[in-house]
């Protein structure tokens, strides 16, 4: 290894007034110019571990103990204050909104080199280089009050690359983006490391789009690290993944179950697509005839929930959000919304429930006009969960938080009690009851936002981005809850960039592009229609890359496995 960018040696840290430590004896070195992926479940300690290298714990988080040795790029961080230590570690936080605090886009990337006290022609090239990088070009003069989340992340970003520093500190900053946006990112994270010897450290759950790029991966659970290996290594290992409560790319789940089931031998399961589709065309063995999949059709009813009618909508800003959007909604529906960053998703959904009212067109909701409809009316029949969950919180308990909504509707305490308790047990939020919301991590605080819209029990609920800042596991258990509504009659409606997972739940998806719908259709008509998906900046379900030369196109590994069934000439079950 190349001599050590980042050493931790017998680092342990305790928050201010808790027994428990949050990171417990890590020892970790880090190459000079190495690209890392650190991942793990959430609270399994990440964010703190971010916070100790760049020198936010000890000295803005004061209070708790921390002890070892923490050495950046020969800095000691413990002995260093901070804007000594910015200058060897950028860190992009999980939230975007921490970082994008200028008045415009302008002011926020270069607030970092100004503070450097460099000349102004180079504070203007790094601010250039950074804009381009995370494409940003022409939003100089935006103000990130206006912008998508997405899009206020790749501002973050931005911030951090005009720095320039020796190591840079990726912490879930690509949560927000769509995955050409996320590759992208990952595009500008390598070329540094590899241009510019940059230290990467990507601290991520999506651990599918970081096989070719990083170096080693190291896994945090509980605060301590439980694995460490080479990439190829720790993606293979499906059972390292699992018990972690994080998400195996779909090649390695597809594969591992074709050799736990018996179907063929492996020494080591494949982590490239390439390398995939290699083994893929041996097991297959032949020319296979097309196989007809099933279709996820939408409900059809003759009277729809929810009508929109050519639709634009114009912000205050002057910016065009919405451009003719024209749909009908039926009850008992499961829709995903896709699109990339800024196409309109989220102010589309912001109609539906009357937070926000044509410029032109009409929305119908159960028959009513949300032109002529008050929200406080319209939040009975259709529920909105906001992609930012501190939106929406502002009890001081999660018991408080999740029995508003059915209190203001004049449910008895006994109703009441029913819900909630239904509520916390579908989303896990259980011995969480009598905490404040603000002081849990960001997950969490989207689950009790959605858990108190269920506990509504509207008719439709609308999720933005319900997955974000959740593990695998819990966005199962999100989608799930989703699910289980949606068996009820609820109408579900998902925004999400997260094709393989909304492909495993939704019935119907409907794509957007700068304001407008380029598709609605069922999910496998989408989610196999490759020029669909890149014009809205998305990627086929990788699962569905795998087969595409072979003649099939499923959307999840269930259907993958069925596949194989089907061409060994299998009784379908018999083996999967």
């Amino acid at each position: 290894m190349a001599r050590a960018s980042v050493e931790l040696v017998n680092v342990s840290y305790w928050y201010p007034g808790s027994s428990k430590p949050a990171l417990r004896d890590i020892n970790l070195k880090i190459g000079r110019g190495e690209f890392v992926v650190i991942t793990g479940p959430t609270g399994a300690g990440k964010t703190t571990l971010a916070y100790i290298l760049n020198g936010t714990i000890p000295h803005f988080i004061k209070g708790g103990r921390l002890e070892g040795k923490i050495i950046v790029d020969g800095v000691n961080t413990k002995e260093n204050p901070i804007p000594i230590i910015a200058q060897k570690v950028g860190l992009v936080f999980d939230d975007p909104e921490i970082q994008a605090f200028g008045l415009t886009v302008w002011d926020t990337v270069v607030f970092g080199p100004c503070n450097l006290g460099l000349p102004l022609s180079e504070v203007k090239r790094r601010a250039r280089f950074a804009l381009e990088s995370t494409m940003l070009l022409g939003y100089e003069r935006r103000n990130p009050i206006e912008l998508s989340g997405g899009e206020k992340q790749r501002v973050a970003i931005a911030g951090a690359l005009s720095m320039l520093p020796s190591i840079l500190v990726f912490d879930e900053a690509t949560a927000m983006l769509d995955p050409i946006g996320r590759s992208q990112v990952y595009e500008v994270a390598k070329y540094l490391n590899e241009k510019h010897r940059i230290t990467i450290i990507m601290i991520t759950q999506i651990l599918g789009e970081v096989a070719e790029l990083a170096d080693r991966i190291i896994v945090l659970n509980n605060g301590e690290i439980v694995e460490e290996g080479e990439t190829n290594e720790i993606l293979s290992n499906y059972n390292v993944i699992r018990e972690a409560s994080l998400r195996p790319p779909q090649i390695i789940e597809f594969f591992y179950k074709l050799k736990s089931n018996g179907v063929l031998e492996l020494n080591t399961i494949p982590a490239s697509i390439l390398e995939a589709k290699k083994l893929l065309k041996k097991i297959l063995n032949s020319t296979p005839k097309p196989i007809a999949l099933p279709h996820k059709r939408r409900l059809k009813f003759e009277e729809p929930l929810i009508i929109v009618e050519d639709v634009h909508y114009v912000y205050p800003s002057g910016q065009t959000a919405l451009r003719g959007v024209s749909l009908r909604i039926s009850e008992g529906e499961f829709i995903g919304v896709i699109g990339q960053n800024g196409s309109g998703k989220t102010t589309l959904a912001k109609h539906l429930n009357g937070l926000l009212k044509p410029s032109r067109g009409r929305v119908i909701v159960g028959g009513v006009d949300t032109r002529n409809t008050s929200v406080s009316k319209l939040a009975r029949i259709v529920g909105y969960v906001y992609q930012n969950p501190d939106i929406m919180l502002f009890k001081p308990t999660v018991w408080e938080e999740i029995a508003f909504g059915p209190r203001n509707l004049g449910l008895s305490d006994g109703e009441v009690d029913k819900r909630v308790r239904e509520a916390i047990r579908a989303l896990g939020l259980e011995g969480y009851e009598e905490k404040p919301p603000s002081s849990l991590p960001r997950g969490l605080r989207k689950r009790v936002a959605l858990a108190s819209i269920l506990s509504m029990k509207p008719k439709v609920i609308i999720a933005d981005e319900p997955n974000v800042g959740q593990d695998w596991v819990e966005s199962l258990m999100v989608m799930e809850a989703l699910k289980e509504a949606n068996r009820r009659g609820t109408t579900i409606m998902v925004i999400t960039h997260d094709v393989e997972l909304i492909a495993m739940f939704a019935e119907r998806i409907i794509v957007m592009v700068d304001g407008k719908i380029i598709a609605d259709a069922s999910t496998r008509e989408v989610f196999t229609n490759k020029s669909i998906l890149e014009e809205a900046s998305l990627k086929l379900p990788q699962i569905t890359m795998l087969f595409e030369d072979q003649g099939f196109h499923p959307i999840t590994v269930s259907e993958a496995l069925e596949i194989v069934e089907y061409c060994r000439g299998e009784p379908r079950g018999s083996r999967i």
